[in-house]
């Protein structure tokens, strides 16, 4: 797995492991495809916030854009299938 600068200084500072992210990204409460980057944006539930990992694929290594803990998941959800950015995958 790699990083990109903004989304290893983003999971550093938000205190996110690497085992954090393995786990949204292969176990996601839900997965969608963001039709403007080609990104993957995973969502796992934590409690009562979601972690949510933004990725794309190198050939076969994940390459990790960005992290967040959020309480606002379902908000950000709506919002982007309303303006038709992302497709659900899971």
């Amino acid at each position: 797995m790699k990083y990109t600068k903004h989304g290893k200084s983003r999971a550093a500072e938000r205190g996110i492991s690497e085992n954090m992210i393995l786990k949204a990204i292969s176990e996601p409460t839900h997965a969608y495809y963001d039709l403007s980057t080609g990104a993957t944006v995973a969502f796992k539930k934590l409690n009562k916030k979601h972690l949510l990992v933004v990725y794309s694929m190198e050939g076969n290594e994940i390459k990790v854009i960005t992290t967040l803990i959020t309480s606002a998941a379902q908000e950000i959800i709506e919002k982007k299938l309303t303006s038709n950015v992302w497709v659900k995958i899971k």
